[in-house]
């Protein structure tokens, strides 16, 4: 009973460990930041207020109406003297009540008002894509970060086991007299340092994965499993791309600043139209009642409609100079759009530049993984045949251990460029 109670209780924490882990690929990592990251979910939020501002914007047209009731108790009645004599001046029970219904018949105001509510909304929009772009870019790569600090420890793992192979061969031959001390020492130095290095590498994966976490709105403390592989990775990334016939018009950032530009069009309309008059409708119903006592009240139930025209006529030249402001604001806007367009332009050429650098090196990165990988191998039999020394087997095996490091790093600046470059040309 007590091994069959331990075996569940085992079960049971497997099976939790196993529901709280959780596996994400590159892209999947992505969409699950775009729901949880909390600055996009604070876009989401800042887009849905900005949808309430355009209806909020929207109900000052729509009829407003307004009820209200009043009850007055006089304690004492003011009153008034005429011919020597005092009269009451009114009741000392007195109800009023009534509603009232105004209609906006025009107002050049309210519909530009109603325009920039619109243009808001889209501001939002725009925002909170360019904020996922943000994350989708920290996203991917620190994921290609921790794929990387995965393959170069699974890599130097492999350099582990065959630097303590030679060292374990050469203390036996050691032991023999066939070699000296100063060789086992010198594989000894390199066996320590190639700990340290895979140490500190496991520490560094630890720490990119809890930056990913945290980017993607991820619970710290749970299990994830990155199920895209390197090579994936790589290969999404290891295209040259073609700057040629580039369009920019759909670019979020001059998206943005094209709304910039409406939203000043807007402004200007705005100062513009306090020139023009204002007309709006009106009706009141009232109910009145008036007495010595409740029980006692005289009723009358007045009714009234209107319209109302209200038409600025001078304003100490306030408008007039608001205006101008509002133009040059609108200058300034179309000055920000064409410098906008060059940053883009520039930003896009100078990350293909990065781009192509980044490939080039990649490549050449490549080429000395296998030259040095040839070398490495051609010193191994060099010293286990006695022909070769420890310095230069060392010598051979720290090449190597470089161009393996270099070779996971221009795979990382490999992707960091061309994710740059993506988001410089708006495709990211």
């Amino acid at each position: 009973m007590k091994n069959r109670l331990l075996t569940l209780l085992a079960v049971t924490a497997l099976s939790t460990g196993l529901f709280a882990q959780k596996t994400l690929s590159i892209d999947e990592a992505w969409q699950y930041a775009i729901e949880n990251n909390v600055n996009s979910k604070k876009a989401k939020i800042d887009r849905t207020i900005a949808d309430q501002k355009v209806k909020e914007t929207t109900g000052i047209g729509f009829p407003q109406i307004n009820a209200q009731a009043k009850y007055t108790d006089n304690i004492k009645i003011p009153v008034v003297v005429f011919g020597g004599q005092e009269f009451e001046m009114g009741f000392k029970q007195n109800i009023t009540s009534g509603i009232t219904v105004s209609q906006l018949l025009f107002n050049g105001s309210y519909l530009v008002g109603l325009q920039s509510a619109k243009a808001y909304k889209e501001t939002a929009a725009l925002a909170e894509e360019k904020t996922n772009i943000s994350v989708k870019e920290g996203v991917l790569m620190t994921y290609a970060g921790i794929l990387a600090t995965d393959e170069n420890i699974l890599t130097l793992q492999e350099n582990q086991r065959i630097l303590n192979k030679n060292l374990h061969d050469t203390e036996i031959t050691y032991k023999t007299g066939l070699t000296e001390f100063q060789n086992v020492e010198q594989l000894q130095y390199s066996a320590k340092n190639m700990a340290t290095i895979i140490d500190n590498l496991k520490r560094t994966r630890k720490k990119l994965e809890l930056g990913l976490k945290y980017m993607i709105g991820y619970p710290l403390e749970e299990s994830l499993v990155l199920t895209s592989s390197f090579d994936e990775v790589i290969a999404k990334n290891n295209v040259l791309v073609s700057k040629d016939a580039t369009n920019f018009d759909n670019h979020v950032d001059l998206r943005l600043q094209k709304n910039q530009v409406k939203i000043s069009e807007l402004l200007l309309k705005l100062e513009k139209s306090k020139a023009l008059p204002s007309l709006s409708a009106f009706y009141a119903a009232n109910a009145n009642a008036q007495g010595p006592k409740l029980n006692n009240l005289m009723w009358n139930h007045p009714m009234l409609w209107g319209l109302q025209l209200d038409v600025p006529i001078f304003s100490g030249l306030q408008r007039h100079w608001k205006t101008e402001q509002a133009k040059l604001n609108l200058e300034k806007a179309n000055l920000d759009l064409d410098d906008k367009k060059r940053n883009i332009e520039n930003k896009a050429g100078s990350a293909y530049i990065d781009y192509e650098n980044a490939l080039a090196s990649y490549n050449n990165a490549k080429e000395l993984i296998a030259l040095s990988t040839s070398i490495y191998n051609k010193q191994q039999i060099k010293f286990k045949e006695g022909m070769g020394t420890s310095f230069e087997l060392s010598q051979a095996e720290s090449q190597l251990f470089e161009a393996q490091t270099k070779y996971y790093e221009a795979a990382l600046n490999l992707v960091q460029a061309k994710t740059k470059l993506d988001e410089a040309l708006g495709t990211l």
